[in-house]
Parts: structure tokens; C-alpha cells; sequence
């Protein structure tokens, strides 16, 4: 066009005056850019479709109605918003503070309208198709996954789940199972169920379930899973201690029933009751377990709490009672605003000796029984450090068949001990079976030499044999030569199994190696409760 014009003038035999040039010059520059700016108006919606945010949603103006939708045209997408000057911070201050009271007053009185907003963009938009219920569910764990780790929100599928558990009854293959870094862990498998008859062992990582990849899986949903009808089959895949294999165990489904208090008498007349958890059924079995020690005049008890995850307050409250003098205190819940509640013995102490067994497995009112004995002097704690839960949760059920978990409370056992984080450290430590144990017994090598070895010799069978005493706790050096310290502690460790006492570590002498470290590891051998009835004789 600017070449048009300059034609047109030459062909007139105009000479303008050099003012009148520039004029044109600067008349011709202002309709080029009309001009550019004119096209880049109407190509702009072609290049900028992908980036532009689409606008025309049939939410907007009830949002806008409603005083949820921020004003974009203040500051839209790709502008920046004006910067802050000393000139007017202060002003500024004054003006956010009143926005944001006005802004909480807003979000208080219309959430709702938001979270419906949310699901109907989500189910409008969403370039695939979803399910209602878990936006739904989604929206309400997010809630409490804000809160803390004990909070949460159980769908009804899960709250089933969980009043299964406390009740003690369930179909499924009998596995304590706990939540791990990325996969979820089995704890101890139940003796005499599928789990323990299929050889699941305690540190098995779940890594799939009927070949469906398990990792991130939550405790909840794991055990949704895994549970079945009994007589049904169901495929688990296990990552064993640090080998990236995984080891497949079909596995049938039975009824699962879980006494929540198991009891027997001990030689030397020493009693022996075991707390699985501290559920519904749990402070009638345990009366019963001590009416037992009673009627059999037991003076020395062991009290296993080993992984046991807690349960109920007032079941914590009532077996302590049995074992703290009267009057004594058992614990303090301490809320957020309300007065706290102290709760004291009621009834006269039991005259017995007791050793309280636990183990990092141990939580919550695990803890408040062993913290309250503990504390009070009246018993001996024997084991490894607790899990350290320290605060009690109150369950509501919803009419949609769910519940929630909240935290309301923490508790302090007696001496103003905080349990939480801190958890209970034992009087005297024995360690359980450890992950560097579990690793050690994955390393073993097999004892696969026929011939008996004697003192003075270096075999495979010598390093075997080595390697299975150190993880039954034994001091020795692993290095596969026969000298006298190993010679030693082959002698001790014929004499703790009945056999004869020589030091020749011939082929019975590895097969009981090959038993004992077997059953520590599935806790049949327990050096914790040995040390507990070795306590107690010493009595």
C-alpha cells in the first residue's frame, strides 16, 4: 500500500516540501501498524486456541452470582500483576486485611457451592469419563489426610473392613499387615492360617495381588483386596527382604478367627497371656485368662503386647487395673478445650510378678498398658522400643454407611510421660527379629556337605553354620573357620536344643540350625520371652 501511494504522487508531479514529507512519512507509518494490528486481530484466535482459557463454561455466572469466581479480567493469563511500591504498601496492607476477612466469610458460607462446582467441571470436563462416588470419597480423605496420619475417612467398604477387625472374624489368608515406605508389609502371619501355612514370613513386602501392582496401596485397600470368600483363591506377590524378585504364593481364602486374648501356663508355673489387640471381646477374654492364673495360683506373668496396634481406651483402662495399686493413675486424655479426664485404678493390685513384652509393632493402648506399669514400678518391660501412638481417636458413622476417625485427644501415662513420637523404650532390650537379621537370612548360604566338621577345618558348611548362629544371637565371626570360639558356640547351641553337647557340627547339629533360624524368623524361637522367663525366675 505504501508503494501504491508513492506511485500515485510521482504520477501527479507533486514535490512536496520536506515538512509535508514527514507528515506523510508519519501518516503512512500509523497505517501500516492499523493495518498489522488489524490482521493480527483476526489471526490471533487460530495461534492462540491452545493457550487462551475457554471461557464459555455454563458455570460462570451462577460462580459469579454466587461470589466464587475470581475476577479474570483484572488480571488475566499471561499479564502480571502490578507490583507493590513503597508508596502504597501501606494502604495496600489495610485494604488485604478487610479482602481477606471478607474472603473467609465467603468460603465459609458457600463451600459447598464449591465442592459441587468441582465435581460438575470434573465430570463435564474431564477428557475421561469418572466415577462419581471416589471424587466424592476423594474429597472427604482429603480432609483428614490434612489432619494428621490417625484421621481418616472410611468408606463404607473399608468401615466394614475395619469393624471386622476389632470384632475378631474375618475371611481371608491371616496376616497382620501394616503400612510400609512403598509397599505394604506384613507384620506377622496368624499361626495355623493360610498366610503362615503358605510360608508368608514377618517384613514381606506385598508388591502385587492377583498380578495387580500393589505399590502406594494403603493398609485399606490391601486388606479390601486380599480378604474374599472362603474356599476363593488369591494370588500374592512378595518382595523378600532387599532382592527385587518376586516369590508367588497362591493362596486359599479361609474364616479367620482371631482370639483377641490367647493364655497357657509356662514351666516353673509361670503364666503366659498374649493381648492381640484390645478390641470388643477383649476385656472378657482377658478376665478370663487371669481367673485362669488365679484358680492355678500364679505369682509370675508374662504380658505379650508384641504387635499389637491398639484397640480400644476403656479396655486399656480395665486390664491395667489388674496391674497398678489402687488409687494409682493408668492415664490422662488430654483434650483440646475441654477438661481433662484422669483415670485411676479401682480395684486392689494382683499379686503377681510380671514382665511385659513389646516391640516396635506395639502402639496406642499397647503402650498405655506397658507405660502405666512401667511408670508405676509395678512390672518389668522386656523387648524393643514401641511404635510411639500417643493420642486416641473417636469413631462417628455416617448414614452413607462410612465413618470418620478423628484425633480428639492425646494421652500421658502416669509421670506426664508423653507416649506420642516417643513411644516406650523397655527396662531391658532384646531385640526381635531386625531388617538387618531378615537380610542376613536372606544371604545365607546352604549347608548342603554331607560329611560331619570338625575343629581345625574351612568349609561352606562352617560359614553356613556361622551365619545361622549370629542370627540366632550367638557371638561369633562369620569367616567359614573352624576354631575354637566357633567350636564354643557349636557345643552351647547343641546343649539349648537337647542335642549332645560335642561341637562337631555334624548333620543333626545343621539340620536344628536350619529349624531354629527358620522359626525365629516366623517368631517360634523367641529370645525375648526367654528373657522374660529367665526374669522372672530369678524372682
Amino acid at each position: 500500500m505504501v508503494k501504491q501511494k508513492k506511485k500515485k504522487m510521482k504520477k501527479n508531479n507533486i514535490a512536496p516540501k520536506k515538512k509535508t514529507q514527514s507528515m506523510i512519512n508519519i501518516r503512512s507509518i500509523l497505517a501500516l501498524l492499523l493495518i498489522l494490528l488489524l490482521i493480527g486481530t483476526a489471526i490471533s484466535p487460530v495461534f492462540s486456541e491452545t493457550v487462551t482459557p475457554n471461557r464459555d463454561f455454563s458455570y460462570e455466572s451462577k460462580l459469579q452470582a454466587r461470589g466464587l469466581l475470581a475476577d479474570n479480567d483484572a488480571v488475566d493469563e499471561g499479564e502480571k500483576a502490578p507490583e507493590t511500591t513503597p508508596e502504597n504498601t501501606t494502604d495496600n496492607a489495610a485494604q488485604n486485611t478487610d479482602d481477606v476477612s471478607e474472603s473467609t466469610d465467603v468460603r465459609a458460607a458457600t463451600y459447598k457451592d464449591y465442592a459441587e462446582f468441582m465435581l460438575d467441571y470434573v465430570n463435564e470436563n474431564y477428557y475421561k469419563d469418572v466415577d462419581q462416588q471416589k471424587l466424592i470419597d476423594g474429597i472427604y480423605k482429603g480432609i483428614f489426610e490434612t489432619l494428621d496420619k490417625h484421621s481418616v475417612y472410611f468408606t463404607p467398604e473399608e468401615y466394614s473392613e475395619f469393624n471386622t477387625d476389632i470384632n475378631g472374624e474375618f475371611s481371608g489368608i491371616g496376616a497382620v499387615i501394616t503400612n510400609g515406605e512403598n509397599y505394604v508389609e506384613v507384620v506377622s502371619p496368624i499361626k495355623e492360617t493360610p498366610a503362615y501355612e503358605a510360608g508368608l514370613l514377618p517384613g514381606d513386602r506385598i508388591a502385587t495381588v492377583n498380578d495387580a501392582d500393589a505399590k502406594g496401596w494403603t493398609t485399606e485397600k490391601a486388606i479390601s483386596v486380599i480378604r474374599g470368600p472362603a474356599g476363593t483363591p488369591v494370588k500374592i506377590g512378595i518382595l523378600r527382604n532387599n532382592s527385587d524378585e518376586i516369590l508367588y504364593f497362591d493362596i486359599v481364602r479361609a474364616v479367620i478367627t482371631v482370639k483377641s486374648v490367647n493364655y497357657e501356663m509356662k514351666k516353673d508355673n509361670i503364666g503366659y497371656i498374649e493381648i492381640t489387640q484390645f478390641g470388643d471381646k477383649t476385656n472378657a477374654e482377658f478376665d478370663e485368662a487371669i481367673q485362669y492364673m488365679i484358680d492355678n495360683n500364679v505369682k509370675k506373668l508374662v504380658l505379650d503386647v508384641r504387635n499389637n496396634p491398639g484397640g480400644y481406651l476403656d479396655s486399656a483402662i480395665h486390664i491395667s487395673d489388674y496391674f497398678v495399686e489402687k488409687g494409682k493413675e493408668i492415664v490422662k486424655v488430654v483434650y483440646k478445650d475441654t477438661t481433662n479426664q484422669l483415670y485411676r485404678a479401682e480395684k486392689l493390685k494382683l499379686d503377681m510378678d510380671v514382665v511385659v513384652l513389646v516391640n516396635e509393632g506395639s502402639a496406642s493402648a499397647s503402650e498405655i498398658l506397658s507405660g502405666t506399669i512401667q511408670q508405676n514400678g509395678t512390672g518389668i518391660i522386656v523387648g524393643d522400643d514401641t511404635y510411639g501412638k500417643g493420642t486416641v481417636q473417636n469413631i462417628v458413622p455416617l448414614t452413607n454407611g462410612g465413618s470418620i476417625k478423628l484425633t480428639i485427644a492425646e494421652y500421658l501415662v502416669p509421670n506426664d510421660y508423653h507416649v506420642d513420637q516417643n513411644g516406650i523404650h523397655p527396662d531391658v532390650v532384646v531385640h526381635g527379629v531386625t531388617p538387618d537379621q531378615r537380610k542376613l537370612y536372606s544371604n545365607f548360604v546352604p549347608m548342603n556337605e554331607k560329611a560331619p566338621k570338625y575343629r581345625g577345618e574351612i568349609s561352606l558348611n562352617v560359614y553356613g553354620a556361622q551365619q545361622r548362629l549370629k542370627f540366632l544371637d550367638y557371638e561369633i565371626d562369620v569367616d567359614g573357620k573352624f576354631g575354637p570360639k566357633t567350636e564354643q558356640v557349636i557345643k552351647a547351641f547343641q546343649a539349648s536344643v537337647g542335642l549332645r553337647s560335642t561341637g562337631v557340627l555334624n548333620l543333626e547339629t545343621v539340620s536344628s540350625l536350619n529349624q531354629q533360624a527358620e522359626s525365629m524368623l516366623r517368631g517360634e524361637f523367641d529370645p525375648q520371652l526367654n528373657k522374660a522367663i529367665e526374669l522372672l525366675k530369678a524372682k
